[in-house]
């Protein structure tokens, strides 16, 4: 028996809905949905917010083509520059892409030609974070690049914050990206230049377009009375057996003894399910890596929730709520209400 996801598209969509309300007119909405949607399923979210969306982004160029392969048709956004290997189905699958540097822009406009294709492609800035992205003293070179292009299109720049609740971080941020902007403008005065993902948002900024990824899940990353989300996934688990220990008795994995008598519930669901291996609230030392003990329970043989709030569940072992979506629903079949 497989544990169960219960995915609420409702709520993505209502989410999704809140959202756009916020955003000024002319401003683009982006719906991030790599990581198969922080594992709530990139084709299936993508299809139940499909109109209310702009448009889409994911991680890899691989994402993108499997959201293509399942109907979608607006534009979808790769944040990471692609691999060489990758170009040729970015292309085919007219993906847009993020530009780097210049020889992979040469590379594209190749791939373009050999296909018989345009593309649109962002230029990845690198607004202080320091991952990836040029840098300004990079940005006029690579804008020069593209007006000798004629099948690679800059539609535009964007940028991400390291720690959009840390407003001088933000600031110095936000300097660097606004002089980007003036540089990318002054070759395409209709580029779309974009900063923000949830953080970004909620702090007020929002330029020509958002990306939201953690907000249309029900979170956010950092406590703030933005607007009230719904949480969309819950993970239910079978419980195995139940088990009375008295103390000084081992009990799982390691040589530690237990320290009181425990009436425990063993439940199907360990590290290799997705669940955080390290004791926390509710779990009776770790994980093993399909079986989790929890204090007793009494519904022997039927399905237990084991995880449907991300942000309580990631305090407790130290972490944040994107790690416990994106690894949560592992092993497990996924049921969607819609």
């Amino acid at each position: 028996m497989l544990n169960k996801t219960i995915i609420d598209l409702n709520a993505i969509k209502d989410n999704a809905l809140k959202i756009k309300s916020k955003l000024k007119s002319g401003v683009k909405f982006c719906a991030v949905v790599k990581a198969d949607a922080y594992g709530h399923g990139a084709e299936m979210v993508a299809s139940a917010i499909y109109n209310v969306v702009d448009c889409f982004a994911v991680a890899l160029v691989e994402e993108g083509v499997n959201l293509r392969r399942a109907g979608i048709d607006k534009d979808i956004l790769v944040l990471i520059p692609p691999f060489l290997e990758d170009i040729q189905l970015a292309v085919e699958y007219n993906l847009t892409i993020s530009i780097d540097n210049e020889k992979m822009l040469e590379e594209v406009e190749k791939e373009c030609e050999r296909q018989n294709a345009v593309i649109k492609a962002h230029i990845k800035f690198n607004s202080g974070m320091n991952r990836l992205g040029v840098g300004l003293n990079e940005l006029n070179k690579i804008c020069k690049k593209f007006k000798g292009l004629k099948r690679v299109k800059l539609e535009g720049m964007f940028s991400h914050l390291a720690c959009p609740e840390n407003s001088e971080l933000t600031k110095r941020a936000v300097d660097n990206f606004l002089l980007a902007k003036s540089t990318v403008l002054c070759y395409n005065k209709n580029a779309r230049c974009h900063l923000s993902a949830s953080g970004g948002l909620i702090k007020g900024y929002q330029f020509g377009m958002v990306r939201i990824g953690i907000m249309l899940y029900g979170y956010k990353p950092f406590k703030c009375g933005f607007i009230n989300l719904k949480r969309a996934m819950k993970v239910y688990a079978p419980m195995l057996t139940n088990r009375v220990l008295t103390k000084g008795e081992t009990f799982l994995y390691g040589d530690s003894l237990v320290g009181r008598k425990y009436k425990a519930s063993l439940i199907r669901y360990g590290y290799a399910d997705g669940g955080l291996r390290i004791s926390g609230q509710g779990l009776i030392k770790n994980r093993c890596m399909d079986i989790s003990a929890i204090e007793s329970h009494k519904n022997f043989g039927k399905l237990v929730l084991v995880m449907d709030n991300a942000e309580k569940e990631a305090k407790a072992r130290n972490t944040i709520c994107y790690e416990v979506l994106c690894t949560a629903s592992k092993r497990s079949e996924r049921i969607y209400l819609n």
